[in-house]
């Protein structure tokens, strides 16, 4: 069960804010903790800036978003920040911005307890289409001893794109991923870079890009594919 109640303002065309006051009791029963109950109680502060030409199938501009959520455990008697920050930038080449490149870079930080003292759903993961391309979805995280994927307490992603107009409906891409999530607050990188390369067909519609991506790991581990296959409707990032 998840309350939220809050506000967004647009300071600018650009440039927009938002407050919540949120509010959860959940149980959460895991092959590594067992069954475990939380109830928390937090505020979630953001800024956004967006100057993007088409947020859909970006060609110029970038897009900053930061947010920070301080909240409290009940069951526990502890409290924690999570916090995230996300970069893009796009740059087109030519009069039509027929050629794109793209990248991407997002970071996160969780103070506090221990991973076995924090709701799973507000850690840490990486993988799957709208992250690391080539790994499955959440399936880059801590490894414990016992062999399985916990949430981590730290995050890095970055993704680079170079997007090519070959016809005014039909596009292609080549893309990298890559990503990281550790146990501690600070990264300490014990583990190795998760990596994922590939490419994908665009067909250009009104609403934005029909995307397919077709990506490998560089790193498969138990529960990855060999090759996955991804299809939306807008650019990846």
């Amino acid at each position: 069960l998840t309350l939220s109640a809050g506000f967004s303002h647009e300071f600018s065309e650009q440039l927009s804010g938002r407050l919540f006051a949120n509010a959860s009791r959940a149980r959460f029963d895991d092959d590594e903790y067992g069954r475990r109950d939380f109830m928390t109680a937090g505020l979630s502060a953001g800024l956004t800036y967006d100057s993007r030409d088409n947020a859909a199938d970006a060609t110029r501009g970038v897009f900053l978003d930061g947010t920070i959520e301080p909240f409290y455990e009940f069951n526990r008697g502890k409290a924690a920040v999570r916090a995230t920050a996300e970069a893009r930038a796009y740059y087109g080449f030519g009069k039509d911005a027929r050629v794109v490149l793209a990248g991407r870079v997002k970071l996160g930080m969780l103070a506090g307890p221990s991973a076995a003292d924090l709701p799973p759903d507000l850690l840490f993961f990486a993988g799957g289409g709208g992250s690391v391309r080539g790994y499955a979805y959440r399936n880059i995280g801590v490894e414990t001893p016992t062999g399985n994927v916990v949430g981590g307490r730290s995050l890095a992603e970055a993704s680079i794109e170079a997007r090519m107009r070959v016809t005014d409906s039909i596009g292609v891409v080549a893309f990298a991923d890559a990503g990281y999530v550790g146990e501690d607050t600070i990264p300490s990188f014990d583990d190795r870079l998760r990596i994922g390369v590939g490419g994908g067909l665009r067909y250009i519609t009104g609403l934005g890009p029909i995307r397919l991506d077709v990506a490998m790991p560089l790193d498969r581990r138990p529960g990855d594919p060999s090759v996955g296959f991804y299809v939306g409707l807008g650019q990846a990032f």
